[in-house]
Formats: C-alpha cells, sequence, structure tokens
C-alpha cells in the first residue's frame, strides 16, 4: 500500500499519528542539549518574526504621519505668511517634524530589511543543520537581532520624543494665538490701518506708550526740535538706555534707506549713550538699509514687527 498509489479497499493509517509516533521516538532520543538548541533556534526565529513586524509597524505608522506632515506644511506654505503669525510658527514645527520623521523612516526601512535578512539566515542555517543532522546553537545570529531590538527600543523613543515635542509647540502657538486674540480684541490694539492717521508726534507717543507697556521707563515721550534723531528714550532695569527714532510713513509701501540708518548710527550712541538704538517704521527697509544696521548695531521694527508688537501685543524682541 502506497499514498501515491492509494487502494480503495485498504484504510490508510492516520498521517498524523504517524507523525505523532516519530516525534515521539525523536523526543525520547533527544538531549538535553538537542531540546535546548531546538528552542533557542524556536526563539530566534520568532523574535526575527516579532522585530520584522514591529519594525514594520513602526514605519507605518511613521509614514502616515509623515504624510499627514507633508500635506500641513504645504496649506501652511499655500500663501504668503508673516513671519511674525502663529501660522508661521506652526509651519516651522512641522517642518522640523518633518526632519525627525524622514530620519526615522529611513532607519524603519533599512531595519526591516536586516530583520527580513536575519529571518532568512535563521531558516537556511536551521535548515542546513537538519539536513547534516547536527546539534547547534544559533549564537551567529543573537547579535545582530539583539542590535536591532535595542535600536527599535531607541527608534520608538525617539518617535515618541519628537511627538512630544511638537505637541508641546503647538500648545504654546495656541496660548499664544489666545493671548494675541484677546489682546486684537482690546482697546490696547492699535492696527496698522490707525497707525496709518496718526500724526508724526501720536506715532511716538504710541512707541513711547508701548515701551511702557513692555516694562520699561520713558524719559521722553516725543522729539522735537534738536532732538538730535532721539525721539523717544527709555530705560531699563538692566541698564538698558533705548534710544528711539521713529519713522512714519504715509504709504505702506515706502522704504526707509540706509542714508537715516546712517545719520542715526551718528547720533545714537555718541549724544543719547543708547546701548540700544532702535529705528521704528510703520513701512519698509530698504536691503542696504538693514546691512547698515546689522553693522553698526541697531535694532530695527518694519511694518510687520510693528504689528506684532502694537496690534498683537507681542513685546519687543530687542535682543
Amino acid at each position: 500500500m502506497s499514498l501515491l498509489e492509494p487502494s480503495a479497499d485498504s484504510v490508510r493509517p492516520s498521517p498524523e499519528r504517524t507523525v505523532r509516533s516519530v516525534l515521539e521516538s525523536a523526543f525520547e532520543q533527544a538531549t538535553s542539549v538537542d531540546l535546548e538548541a531546538a528552542f533557542a533556534w524556536m526563539t530566534e526565529g520568532r523574535l526575527a518574526d516579532e522585530l520584522l513586524s514591529d519594525w514594520r509597524g513602526l514605519g507605518e505608522e511613521v509614514k502616515s504621519e509623515l504624510e499627514r506632515c507633508r500635506g500641513a506644511i504645504r496649506a501652511l506654505k499655500d500663501a504668503t505668511v508673516p513671519q511674525d503669525t502663529v501660522r508661521y510658527g506652526r509651519c516651522a514645527a512641522e517642518v522640523i517634524l518633518h526632519a525627525d520623521l524622514k530620519r526615522l523612516s529611513s532607519l524603519a526601512g533599512r531595519a526591516v530589511q536586516w530583520c527580513e535578512q536575519a529571518r532568512e539566515d535563521v531558516i537556511t542555517d536551521l535548515g542546513r543543520l537538519i539536513r547534516e543532522r547536527r546539534t547547534e546553537f544559533p549564537s551567529a545570529k543573537a547579535a545582530p537581532l539583539g542590535e536591532l531590538l535595542e535600536e527599535l527600543k531607541r527608534a520608538r523613543a525617539d518617535y515618541a520624543a519628537s511627538l512630544s515635542s511638537y505637541r508641546e509647540e503647538l500648545q504654546q502657538l495656541s496660548a499664544q494665538e489666545e493671548q494675541r486674540q484677546e489682546y486684537l480684541l482690546s482697546s490696547e490694539s492699535t492696527s496698522l490701518d490707525e497707525i496709518l492717521n496718526l500724526s508724526d508726534r501720536q506715532f511716538e507717543l504710541l512707541v513711547a506708550s508701548l515701551l511702557e507697556r513692555d516694562g520699561y521707563e520713558v524719559e521722553r515721550t516725543h522729539g522735537g526740535a534738536g532732538d538730535r534723531g532721539a525721539d523717544v528714550i527709555a530705560t531699563g532695569g538692566k541698564g538698558e538706555r533705548i534710544v528711539v527714532q521713529c519713522k512714519l510713513r504715509r504709504s505702506p509701501s515706502a522704504k526707509i534707506g540706509s542714508p537715516d540708518v546712517q545719520m542715526f548710527n551718528g547720533t545714537a550712541r555718541p549724544d543719547h549713550r543708547a546701548t540700544h538704538p532702535l529705528m521704528v517704521t510703520n513701512a519698509r527697509f530698504t536691503l542696504e538699509a538693514e546691512a547698515a544696521a546689522a553693522r553698526y548695531g541697531i535694532a530695527l521694527v518694519d511694518r510687520a514687527a510693528l504689528r506684532t508688537w502694537a496690534t498683537l501685543g507681542e513685546p519687543l524682541n530687542l535682543g
């Protein structure tokens, strides 16, 4: 009787019973070393499978978050975004997270390849030992699996840290936006359109009030004849002496050039002992003016920065 040539009149033995009998016989003949080696191979194969599954899972999770991040960046970059807005801060946070996720995604992809190779090595080596009827422990393959396991722990920790840092940044931005909206609705907020309708003297008084709001003590609230370029002067508790020249322009597209910066530089420190020379305008500065200001150590507040300071209520950052 043969399994390949079955007879209708014969009754086949149960394949399960036959295999079980063979296994029981082999188990009775196996030494403790044989059993330990078999268990080690089974454990290593299981570890390789679990690592492969875990790395794939992490990679898919990171990939999903990466796609969301890319979409958010595209949406946030669709329009021209002033750098003083929370929208810009959100975009910056997404860009930082994107860089972290891209690195982790690449690492997960390489790890999956390593796990697949390690699993294949386990299968190949175990098959070779079976054919050669030899007992051998899988120590040669344990090291890379151990490294992959440790790397997986680090990758998960990095992923969690990146998400935590991103969420904290969003919470801070949300709180900042809430504060800005509250200030925007208050009587203290002054819009750029309102500033455009101020007189030169009123503009200087506004700047003086903003410095006072930020905690500085104002010595001069406006300029006049013989002010030698110092419209507003204020001092701080850390020895700061802020000397301000105000430049109100009737056209938002107007620009303040480098000659104005150079002229102010000639008096701010020599005549007024400024530690923090400051030029404030509701317009813009030319590139040459910005270069000159950087060279002379003069802080500039242009139209965008003035909106943050006067309209949204953010304290002035003098560096």
